[in-house]
């Protein structure tokens, strides 16, 4: 128990602080509001990290017993646990965002082997 409320900690902390002392190095620069900017770029960095589960890792990785630096490098540099697309997703984005145009909506049914049937994956 006090294993995993360790993990706990050390998973919370390993997320938030990162984030505080990226938006701290944002707002030295401009110190007449320096925690509107502190808060600002620590609440994006917390999104970015929070959907990147790093938070995750971080709590598998201390509840591996790992070090301080193994357990750092396998919170934000792992790639288990990343968030990937579906093959429908690849698929949208494809289609929608690097070809701009979902080709096979304007195939013609006639042709036999069109290319723009081919799936992506």
């Amino acid at each position: 128990m006090v294993r995993k409320f360790m993990a706990f900690v050390i998973s919370a902390l390993g997320t938030v602080l990162p984030c505080l002392f990226a938006g701290a190095i944002v707002g030295l620069f401009f110190l007449s509001s320096f925690w509107y900017w502190t808060l600002g770029i620590a609440v994006l960095a917390l999104c970015y990290i929070i959907l990147d589960r790093v938070h995750l890792r971080l709590y598998i990785g201390a509840l591996k017993g790992l070090s301080t630096w193994p357990l750092l490098k396998y919170g934000y540099a792992a790639p288990e646990l990343r968030p990937t697309m579906s093959a429908a997703e690849y698929e949208w984005y494809m289609n929608w965002i690097i070809y701009s145009t979902p080709f096979r909506l304007f195939r013609d049914r006639r042709r036999r082997k069109d290319s723009s049937s081919f799936h992506h994956w």
